[in-house]
């Protein structure tokens, strides 16, 4: 979405129009999600961490100053608030990986019409996510963070580099050294395998 419908719609929010929050939400909720989500592997925690975003937007949007960089505000609340709970789950880990949305396995086969996902290929689809999974968790917290910020969250590096508080050039170097490792952990994981 561009700055200028951005300001737009900040505007409605700020008016209190329904319409607006509807667009926001709309625009942003997805994106936040699968970031959300991929962090955590849990996706009721990822849609009560996307829900606390968007109320923290509610209490924080008066005093918000868009100068083009609402997209990097919106995730700094989203990355922050996964970190928090973090921290509080550090004295109680809990994990779960999550793999399929309800009932069904997300694949692009089940979209396409006539073709129907194979159960052998739902189990080799599942055990791949694991292993993206796993790997990514062996990764440094701000190794992740990039990734999935620019795989799940769709961002521009420069956008990353205002979330994180760090220069483009460390986001950048970060980038390539995690997917090496990310590379590295998939296939170590596919030895054992």
């Amino acid at each position: 979405m561009d700055s200028d419908a951005i300001t737009v719609m900040l505007a409605g929010c700020r008016r209190g129009d329904s319409a607006a929050w509807d667009a926001l939400v709309d625009a942003y909720w997805q994106r936040l999600y699968g970031y959300a989500l991929r962090a955590t592997n849990n996706s009721e925690l990822a849609r009560d961490l996307v829900q606390e975003t968007f109320l923290r937007i509610v209490q924080k949007l008066e005093r918000y100053d868009h100068q083009g960089k609402f997209e990097a505000w919106l995730f700094r609340i989203l990355v922050n608030l996964i970190r928090d709970h973090g921290r509080v789950t550090a004295r109680r880990p809990v994990r779960s990986i999550v793999s399929k949305d309800g009932d069904r396995t997300n694949d692009i086969t089940d979209d396409l019409p006539g073709k129907s996902p194979i159960p052998a290929d739902l189990i080799q689809h599942d055990e791949d996510v694991i292993r993206m999974e796993t790997a990514l968790g062996r990764l440094s917290e701000m190794d992740r963070q990039v990734l999935l910020l620019r795989h799940y969250g769709d961002m521009p590096f420069k956008d990353i580099a205002r979330v994180l508080n760090c220069p483009i050039g460390t986001v950048l170097a970060r980038a390539h050294r995690a997917m090496g490792k990310l590379r590295m952990l998939m296939e170590v994981t596919d030895e054992k395998s």
